[in-house]
């Protein structure tokens, strides 16, 4: 009963260490997925941006043409 006890506990030992070589590697895959991301979330917003300066731009020149329209109509 003792030795079976006794194997339990090593089992249970190294199940809740859950080898530490793997859990690095994990870490480095979850790190790298969080940076992919993030960089992925900064180029849709500056995409995002880039085309409301560009919308933006063209409104305000069309604007300027139709007053120069006007102003050569008067």
């Amino acid at each position: 009963m003792k030795k079976l006890l006794f194997v339990f506990a090593i089992a249970g030992t190294l199940i809740a260490c859950n080898n530490d070589a793997d859990s690095t590697e994990n870490k480095k895959d979850s790190i790298d997925s969080v940076a992919n991301q993030k960089i992925d979330a900064i180029d849709s917003s500056a995409e995002t941006r880039i085309d409301m300066i560009d919308s933006t731009a063209e409104a305000k020149k069309d604007a300027l043409d139709k007053k120069d329209t006007l102003k050569k109509r008067n």
